[in-house]
Parts: C-alpha cells; sequence; structure tokens
C-alpha cells in the first residue's frame, strides 16, 4: 500500500514537472512581418506615376521628366543558393502608340528575416521581421561603389520603421493600413551655403497593407562651388603696432593659409562664385492603380 502511494506521488510530481517546464511565455505577444505589406503575387500589378529627377548640362539645376509605368510580378524562380525569388517586370508607357514597351527587370528575394530587392545590379535590404515602431537596419549594406553621384555615403543610411499600421493618404488613395520606411533624411543638416561643399540625401517608402510599394521619393547630391578671392590683405604686428599690405592668395606661393595660423595675423578676402555644379540623381513614384 505504501509503495502504490510513493509510486502516484513519484507520477504526479513528474507529471507537474513537464506541465510547468512546457509551459509558453509570452502568448499574448503578436509580431507584425512585413508579409503584410508586400503583394508578390505572380500577376500583380501596380501602375505608378515616376517622376526621373537629373541635373541639367553643366549641373546648374535639375530637371524633372515624369512617366507612366507599370510593375508586373512574374513567376517564382529559385537564385543559387536555392532561395526563392520574384522577377518584376517594368513597363513604360507611350503615350503617341497608346502601347506598354518594356523597359526594365527587377527582383524581390523574401527570406525569413528580411526582404532583399535588386535593382540595376544593386542588393538593397528594403524590409526586415519584426516590424516595429523605430526599428534600424543598414538597408544599403550590399551596395559596393556610388549610385547617386561621387562623393555619396549611401551605404551609411539608417533605415527605420514610423508610422506602423497607420493610415496615409498616397495620391488618390485613402489606404487604412501602411507602414514607412525612413531611409535617410539630412534636411536637419547646416543650412545651405552656396560658397561651400554641400550635400542633400533623402529616402522614404510607404508600403501598404497586401498591396506593396505605393510610394517611392529618394535624391541624393552634392553641389561644389569654384570659389576665387581677390582683393586680399594682410594685418601683422609691427614696430609700429600693425601693418595691412595687398597680398594675392591666387598666387601659388602666397601660403595664406599659414599665414592666417599664425599668432595676430590676419588676412581678408573678397570672396566671389566664379562657377559652381549640381551632381545627383532622384526618383519619386506615387501609386496611381493596382488589381
Amino acid at each position: 500500500m505504501n509503495i502504490m502511494k510513493l509510486t502516484s506521488v513519484f507520477f504526479t510530481f513528474i507529471l507537474l514537472m513537464t506541465v510547468t517546464g512546457c509551459k509558453k511565455t509570452n502568448d499574448n505577444t503578436v509580431f507584425t512581418t512585413y508579409d503584410q505589406f508586400v503583394n508578390l503575387k505572380p500577376g500583380k500589378v501596380i501602375v505608378y506615376r515616376l517622376d526621373s529627377i537629373v541635373t541639367k548640362a553643366f549641373g546648374t539645376s535639375f530637371i524633372t521628366a515624369s512617366y507612366t509605368v507599370k510593375d508586373s510580378v512574374g513567376s517564382e524562380i529559385t537564385d543559387n543558393n536555392n532561395r526563392k525569388v520574384f522577377r518584376v517586370f517594368r513597363f513604360e508607357f507611350d503615350p503617341a502608340r497608346r502601347t506598354w514597351k518594356p523597359t526594365n527587370t527587377f527582383s524581390y528575394t523574401p527570406t525569413e528575416n528580411t526582404l532583399e530587392f535588386v535593382e540595376n545590379n544593386y542588393r538593397y535590404v528594403k524590409l526586415v521581421n519584426p516590424v516595429s515602431e523605430l526599428r534600424t537596419w543598414m538597408g544599403n549594406n550590399f551596395v559596393s561603389g556610388p549610385v547617386f553621384h561621387q562623393n555619396s555615403f549611401f551605404q551609411t543610411w539608417k533605415f527605420f520603421y514610423k508610422d506602423v499600421n497607420q493610415p496615409k493618404m498616397v495620391g488618390a488613395f485613402n489606404l487604412p493600413k501602411t507602414l514607412t520606411v525612413v531611409q535617410y533624411d539630412s534636411l536637419e543638416n547646416k543650412p545651405f551655403d552656396k560658397f561651400s561643399f554641400s550635400t542633400y540625401d533623402k529616402g522614404y517608402e510607404i508600403y501598404a497593407d497586401t498591396i506593396g510599394l505605393v510610394y517611392r521619393d529618394i535624391i541624393s547630391w552634392e553641389y561644389q562651388p569654384t570659389i576665387k578671392v581677390t582683393n586680399c590683405k594682410h594685418t601683422f604686428p609691427s614696430s609700429g603696432g600693425t601693418t595691412t599690405v595687398n597680398i594675392n592668395c591666387n598666387l601659388p606661393g602666397a601660403n595664406c593659409d599659414s599665414i592666417r595660423k599664425l599668432p595676430n595675423q590676419t588676412i581678408r578676402c573678397d570672396s566671389t562664385l566664379e562657377n559652381f555644379f549640381y551632381d545627383g540623381y532622384g526618383i519619386k513614384q506615387t501609386m496611381l492603380q493596382h488589381n
């Protein structure tokens, strides 16, 4: 009898330990994933207004050319690493002939943690899991060379999520649930100075629930001026107090930068903007319709 009781107690203890060990934590935690904000179903089509922003001849300013394009998701294939890939075919509308002509091919590679996108042989990480407000990642980390201009620091852009699951108006669409990816925004950089080298970078993308990319606004440029200095005057200590003489800082042997570092010596000049140029590129996509 005692043995049967001990046996019963032993098995009850084991059962309690098993149940306790298998109990899950954070049962109510639900993670949002990027899957709901992309639609890579073959046959999915989104039509965009596309604004291409390029520099004019000699880089004096920017011009914008607008097009109507449609992106169509093709069939699923596999890459060299046996990962599934969806190709996207872009067509541009020819208003004269009322026809669509093929212009480019992109690809998306969805993985458990990331959504990779290849455009013009550049690979980007567009979205990551889990989706949460202010979650950050290096979206351009795979890019090895300049994309927009020679001195771009495009590879260091730190992406982050903003306005997760928030409604937004995009074009004519009132979208109830969207996700914004802030790639970079240098609006808070130092004020623009026409006499100094300057850069500007901005990148935003908006994805809508069950639709995909509905808005894109990316631009990056640099500004390089050519400055001519005239009427330079050198002031320095002398036996009578101070002496001021004219100096031509444009001559190779003038050493004006070295003189400025000497104690109690100044050089003041008139600066003239002799020439300048912009170099860069931008693109804006706004959804017009989708199936």
